[in-house]
């Protein structure tokens, strides 16, 4: 009886021990999804944050707004940043939103320009403008349907645009590494740490190139298109357009901007056709002064939208770069010239004038590839944490404001657009959770341990 108690006991003890641990297992997994649901929803009001600052933009423009307000950002419990990437240039913010105009449009730039972005190889972007073209005749050193369907996992070329900027690799040459990055790269929201992660708190890699480090994943975008209008919304006239009706509305935009010297400026256009609006203004002999008042009214693109315009005010260096790319006289000393000019990172100078007095003639022939007004259309990466920092979220969006809306199945990923719409919305969404934390692992530590303090500037934040 004894010998049969105690094993009983035993048994009974066992069943208590494996059910304990069993419960406590379910308790930290039931946590953890709580945790996890919390930082899903924080991230999703970090989205209607970013919607909210878009829909504003008549009140002040989304890159505008201070960093400040994109750090730290209390949501109930829990936290989000959005961070923007590291162009290896302090002049650059670290939080925020960016534009989608101040990116390389792999939908619309050609080999040349596309050979000037970092680690980029002939047969990449060869293969870039292949993939995208409605031939199957490969372009130089590019690729189409005759060598992808000679792959053990056959497939054709697309032969359409792209949809996304991770379906480049699909095309020949593009690795993983070479599009995000090959894993050296210090913790975003940081500042240039590169090699952080690597070396600890001491430093950077002076080994690492930075180029190798980044990838291409965040110079490169498919949203590039915006309406052919200048700052004040008003749909710029073109100066190759011989109609009645169109010279009529040019008389009358220089009537009212420039009064008297008009009829100086419209006879000096005779039947010339211009190469942009630089050619214009030498080629017509208007003062400078002028130019800055009529400069953004007037373009040589009859299109209701355009797409693959740069933003000056605000593309990285790496991205100015490719209007270098043989097809004009620019250098890349030039395009130091040219960033040095602009004042800083979207300085708010006013018209295009200050492109002449940086480059001279040689602004001639990027006219129609640059814009100094921002995009309506903006990415956010956003990074939640939920109030315990047993979970995060890593999302990036693209919100069109609204400017113009886009129509179709594949409206939002090929830019086409019909009709206009006031709401701003979201065009693109891509959970990146499954990279990792991208921040200092010093501010997840510190939310864990409850010694993280919120930005000051956002302290109220949302549901408090």
């Amino acid at each position: 009886m004894l010998i049969a108690a105690i094993v009983i006991v035993f048994a009974l003890a066992s069943m208590v021990l494996v059910l304990c641990r069993s419960m406590a297992v379910e308790a930290q997994a039931s946590a953890n999804q709580a945790a996890a649901i919390q930082a899903a929803a924080v991230a999703h009001g970090a989205e209607q944050y970013v919607l909210g600052i878009v829909a504003n933009s008549d009140t002040q423009a989304p890159l505008d707004v201070d960093e400040a307000n994109f750090e730290g950002v209390p949501v109930g419990d829990g936290y989000f940043w959005i961070i923007r990437p590291d162009y290896e240039d302090n002049t650059m913010p670290v939080y925020g939103l960016v534009d989608e105009n101040a990116k390389v449009d792999i939908n619309a730039d050609g080999v040349d320009a596309l050979m000037k972005l970092p680690g980029m190889t002939d047969d990449v972007a060869g293969s870039i403008v292949d993939w995208r073209d409605d031939d199957d005749t490969p372009t130089g050193s590019g690729a189409e349907s005759s060598y992808y369907l000679s792959l053990p996992n056959p497939y054709a070329a697309k032969n359409a645009n792209f949809e996304t900027v991770e379906e480049t690799l699909l095309v020949r040459g593009m690795t993983p590494q070479l599009l995000y990055g090959d894993g050296t790269a210090g913790p975003m929201g940081s500042g240039s740490q590169i090699g952080a992660s690597n070396l600890g708190a001491g430093g950077g890699n002076l080994m690492t190139d930075p180029a190798l480090a980044h990838g291409l994943y965040d110079l490169m975008t498919i949203y590039s298109r915006k309406p052919n209008a200048a700052a004040d919304g008003t749909r710029r006239i073109n100066i190759n357009d011989r109609s009645i009706q169109t010279r009529a509305q040019l008389l009358q935009l220089l009537n009212t901007k420039l009064g008297g010297k008009a009829q100086q400026i419209i006879q000096a256009i005779g039947t010339t056709n211009f190469v942009d609006v630089f050619d214009f203004y030498y080629r017509t002999n208007m003062a400078r002064e002028d130019f800055d008042a009529v400069g953004d009214y007037l373009t040589t693109v009859g299109r209701n939208n355009t797409r693959g315009q740069i933003n000056v005010m605000t593309a990285p260096r790496e991205v100015l770069l490719t209007l270098a790319d043989g097809t004009n006289d620019l250098t890349e000393g030039d395009v130091d010239t040219l960033i040095g000019a602009r004042g800083g990172f979207n300085s708010g100078k006013n018209g295009l004038g200050w492109i002449i007095d940086a480059l001279g003639q040689k602004a001639v022939g990027i006219g129609e590839r640059i814009t100094a007004t921002n995009s309506n259309r903006y990415s956010a990466d956003i990074v939640a944490v939920s109030g315990n920092g047993r979970a995060f979220k890593h999302v990036r969006v693209v919100v069109d404001s609204g400017a113009a809306a886009s129509s179709g199945a594949n409206a939002g990923a090929t830019g086409d657009s019909s009709g206009a719409t006031a709401t701003p919305r979201i065009i693109y969404r891509r959970d990146l959770t499954d990279r990792g934390w991208p921040m200092d692992p010093q501010i997840l530590a510190s939310i864990r341990s409850g010694q993280f303090t919120a930005n000051s500037t956002n302290a109220g934040g949302f549901g408090r």
